[in-house]
């Protein structure tokens, strides 16, 4: 599927706010306030953790920064999200891609680099995750000199773009935007300047986890990370969604759950179901909310926000938004915000057991 003008798209169920703490906040740390961001800037958490897992600001130890942005624009086709494929090829213009170049990496041509045509091949993998990836899959890759902690970086750079991809289909950001930012005249004439912003950097060494951070909810999938630069922000990003959301702590641990029960990853729904239990669910309801999204201890609130984070594992991005506009009145802004993180970064962790796999 070389593009995706043909998937069907919902009108925005958010609007942009502003938030002159959380902007300044962005400004200092990313230098910019991205166009998708300001559709969730009322949620303290979701800012922490995309800050955290931001794509350009994430050092890259093993993986070229072009790769980088080739495995997005796959990532974001493989997912349909209209939005990030826009954005990505957008970014690809900037960096200097040509169309021809691009139309490469979308069809995963024979012309493409072996390297690059196999880590996008496995990428792709990741990110469909049907079923999850095991080790012997990443066998091509070694066979071309790849470490286990290569392979495990370009993991964790396909799940953080999955992260950002369900993130934008659940309210469905408008894809014209982005079509509009980058074939504005300014965005043309500025490219040349802009290359170094938006391009990942490199780290020179490792980056080894601290006791603290090895230490938490989901720890097996930050640990198989320990020395690459995301491991750290992986953990930031868990901690400030369980310790942030206003959906609570139990709806959020339900989403975690749901989606590591959807995607057959019995870790994460370990993980998850420790926190129902531990906030007080009944181990019977935990097996029927997770089976059926609805025990007598759930409330409606619950019971919708785990049938929206199933159906956002591999969305139908049209039915998917249908869906979350049907359920939105059910949820303050500030919830409904926040059960979209929540979702996508459960889909984050589970994609994360592929390079877990790498231990076993």
């Amino acid at each position: 599927m070389p593009a995706l003008d043909d998937v069907e798209w919902e009108a925005c169920l958010l609007e942009p706010v502003r938030n002159a703490p959380v902007e300044r906040a962005l400004r200092k740390a990313l230098g910019t306030v991205p166009p998708g961001l300001r559709y969730f800037l009322d949620s303290a958490w979701w800012m922490d953790a995309a800050v955290a897992l931001d794509l350009v600001h994430i050092p890259l130890l093993h993986l070229d920064p072009n790769l980088a942005e080739m495995v997005a624009l796959v990532v974001s086709q493989d997912s349909a999200c209209r939005y990030c494929f826009n954005m990505t090829r957008g970014v690809l213009g900037i960096l200097g891609f040509s169309e021809a170049r691009t139309r490469q990496l979308e069809e995963l041509s024979t012309e493409l680099d072996v390297t690059e045509r196999a880590a996008l091949q496995f990428a792709r993998r990741v990110s469909r995750a049907t079923p999850l990836v095991d080790a012997a899959e990443a066998a091509p890759l070694r066979a071309l000199g790849w470490s286990d902690a290569a392979v495990k970086e370009l993991v964790a750079l396909t799940a953080v773009n999955v992260f950002f991809n369900r993130a934008a289909t659940l309210p469905a950001l408008p894809y014209e935007d982005a079509t509009r930012l980058f074939e504005s005249p300014l965005m043309r004439l500025a490219a040349p300047l802009l290359r170094r912003f938006v391009r990942a950097r490199r780290a020179r060494q490792p980056v080894p986890l601290t006791a603290a951070e090895r230490e938490g909810p989901f720890a097996p999938f930050v640990n198989t990370l320990d020395g690459l630069p995301v491991a750290p922000r992986v953990r930031i990003a868990i901690d400030a969604c369980l310790r942030g959301s206003s959906l609570g702590r139990r709806a959020t641990a339900l989403v975690f759950a749901v989606v590591g029960r959807g995607m057959g990853c019995p870790v994460s729904e370990g993980e998850a179901t420790r926190l129902l239990l531990a906030d007080g669910m009944p181990a019977a309801d935990v097996d029927a909310a997770l089976a059926h999204f609805t025990a007598p201890s759930l409330t409606p609130l619950e019971r919708a926000a785990a049938a929206l984070a199933r159906d956002a594992i591999w969305p139908q991005p049209a039915r998917l938004q249908r869906q979350a506009r049907d359920v939105q009145p059910l949820f303050t802004r500030t919830q409904f915000v926040d059960l979209i993180g929540t979702a996508a970064l459960a889909n984050l962790v589970c994609r994360l057991s592929a390079a877990m796999a790498l231990d076993a």
